[in-house]
């Protein structure tokens, strides 16, 4: 059985369209049904890994599908190019006819006539520049801060040597997460290997295995005036456009490296991010700049606000921040990943074991194991036959689960996340779904038994709710909105959108 081009087609649009689950890694539903359909023996002995010159064009034209063309690029005509309904409904099909705009907060794009695309009947549909609401008048620039596994990763080879003689030993820049090629079965050996980071415990510093880089997807030319690299944000993206945001205007975003933690922020992403918000300050002549994140692009933006800028500068550059399942103090979760390994969402093929392994040496995930927080209760966190392990001593249980270089990152950790960040905050969250908290085993590495309390399916309360302290905050609890739910949801996006334009 081969993976046809309209499988990988459609595995690739739907998980440019879901909305990723942040901890542990997502595979959204309809990319997971043509994995399990692509489990074949003769995929992992006689499939070349490396996809053909046609597959990889059409694979880079679907991921570049969302938002931009809903009709595949099959008809060249400009509908798809149009961000509003003002110029779309002024914007003449491939037949004539004007372009077709979709009002709905799921939809917000331009369609040729007589696509098959459009979700909006005949009725919905606007078609003449007079029948669309008028764009926001005030419109305050706003920053995207993704969160873990929200940002596209590329990879690039050269002369590695890999656990399998399918893998690339030479290869171009080519997408790493999240895509169906590279994790079919055994290739995805490949990718958690060259995903995998290698701690030096003597200067802190991570590194790439032999023969192999990562970037965030499209490098430098995805960040600021382009949301390429980003993964999940399309719903808000098209929203804010509907309202006459424009990419490179009063639309920015910041990916970067989801495997990397504080240390690393400081020395690469913050400088960027700083340069990003002036810009964007500047070019709204002088109009502080928003803040929208997810998950832990919380920790990602408070370390930026209280250990690199100073007040004067936050006092100039922003005008707030919008903050949507921010894990402040992590997740029991990713202590749950790092020691026994969980399975990814029933995927039948990938071994638990080697998932865990490639993840213990990101500094991100021993950042999103908890902390005490001083002046609190140092509770258990996981109970075993031989000893209970307080939040004071998760390090201890970081080593004694094999997770030795999370261990001593965690014990070097100097930035928690959870401080006052000295601006206007939204914070919203759930607390109403039964959420990892504690865990209870034999022995450290044993798959353990959950105990569950208040959270969001992802992050607990005890991490959620850190901003309730801060002394310029709003905070709305949803009930039952899932973690990864937040970027797909229509009120959460109509909330965001009535925030920052008028």
């Amino acid at each position: 059985m081969k993976l046809s081009l309209v499988a990988l087609a459609t595995a690739l649009s739907s998980a440019a369209a879901s909305p990723p689950s942040y901890l542990p890694f997502h595979i959204p539903d309809e990319m997971l049904a043509q994995l399990q359909a692509a489990a074949d023996p003769s995929l992992t002995t006689a499939k070349p890994r490396t996809l053909t010159e046609e597959q990889l064009a059409f694979q880079q034209a679907m991921e570049q599908q969302s938002g931009d063309s809903p009709v595949l690029g099959f008809l060249d005509d400009d509908c798809g190019k149009q961000t509003n309904c003002g110029d779309c409904t002024g914007t003449k099909s491939h037949f004539g006819n004007n372009c077709r705009w979709c009002p709905q907060m799921a939809s917000n794009q331009c369609y040729s006539y007589g696509s098959s695309s459009n979700p909006c009947s005949d009725e919905e549909q606007q078609t003449k520049p007079d029948q669309c609401a008028p764009l926001a008048t005030s419109r305050k620039p706003v920053v995207f801060l993704p969160g873990l596994t929200g940002s596209k990763l590329d990879a690039k080879t050269e002369n590695y040597k890999g656990p399998s003689f399918l893998c690339s030993k030479n290869s171009d820049w080519f997408n790493i997460w999240v895509s169906v090629s590279q994790l079919l079965p055994s290739i995805y050996k490949c990718t958690t290997d060259e995903w995998s980071l290698n701690y030096n415990a003597e200067d802190e510093s991570v590194s790439q295995n032999p023969g192999t880089s990562i970037q965030y997807h499209g490098g430098e030319k995805s960040y600021g005036a382009s949301v390429d690299a980003m993964l999940g944000w399309d719903m808000m993206t098209h929203a804010l456009q509907a309202k006459g945001y424009k990419l490179g205007e009063d639309l920015w975003s910041a990916p970067f490296d989801f495997r990397m933690g504080v240390k690393q922020f400081m020395k690469d992403d913050y400088p960027k991010l700083k340069a990003l918000v002036e810009q964007a300050y500047d070019t709204a002549g002088g109009t502080p700049v928003v803040f929208m994140s997810i998950s832990y692009g919380g920790p990602f933006g408070n370390a930026f606000l209280t250990d690199f800028v100073d007040e004067a500068w936050k006092a100039k550059y922003i005008d707030s921040w919008i903050s949507m399942s921010g894990v402040f103090n992590g997740a029991p979760m990713v202590v749950h990943t790092l020691l026994s390994g969980m399975e990814m969402y029933g995927v039948p093929w990938l071994d638990i074991d080697t998932v865990r392994d490639s993840l213990r040496g990101w500094p991100a995930m021993s950042w999103l194991v908890p902390s005490l927080i001083e002046g609190e209760e140092d509770r258990v966190i996981y109970y075993t036959d031989d000893k209970n392990y307080t939040l004071s001593e998760v390090a201890n249980l970081l080593e004694d689960g094999g997770a030795t270089a999370a261990a001593d990152m965690k014990r070097k950790q100097e930035i928690i996340a959870n401080e006052d960040p000295g601006v206007k905050v939204h914070c919203w969250f759930t607390k109403d779904i039964d959420t990892e908290t504690s865990f209870a085993a034999h022995a450290c590495a044993d798959d353990p038994e959950l105990i569950t309390g208040p959270g969001d399916g992802t992050g607990d309360l005890h991490s959620l709710d850190r901003c309730e302290s801060w002394a310029d905050v709003e905070v709305v609890n949803y009930e039952g909105l899932a973690h990864s739910a937040y970027m797909s949801d229509e009120t959460v996006t109509k909330a965001a959108v009535d925030l920052v334009c008028q």
